[in-house]
């Protein structure tokens, strides 16, 4: 029974807010900007990552609910459930921004 709630429960491919890692983003964008201009645009971005990873965590509870209700009804249905894709994406491209962000503060010498 164990071995049936891991394998049914391991079957999507939905992610977790804190499972979601940084988008690779090139610095080359931030490199004209002045310190200031950078922490104001790192704020903007952490002001707006709380409802990102909401929508990540809303979307993955919805996923597996869907799941767990699929497997139950048709079970063959369940392997083409997409995930929280979109979602996460975004999450993954403003921690992406955040790091890019943070390394241009780094080599311009600026405050954090």
């Amino acid at each position: 029974m164990c071995a049936l709630v891991l394998v049914l429960g391991a079957c999507s491919d939905a992610k977790k807010a804190s499972e979601v890692p940084p988008a690779a983003i090139s610095t080359s964008e931030y490199r004209g900007m002045s310190c200031s201009q950078l922490r104001t645009e790192a704020a903007l971005i952490r002001k707006r990552t709380p409802a990102l990873e909401a929508a990540v965590e809303k979307s993955y509870k919805h996923d597996k609910n869907m799941e767990a209700v699929t497997w139950i009804l048709f079970w063959p249905a369940v392997f083409a459930m997409d995930g929280n894709d979109s979602e996460s994406q975004a999450l993954s491209q403003a921690r992406g921004e955040l790091e890019a962000i943070h390394a241009s503060m780094e080599s311009k010498g600026c405050r954090m």
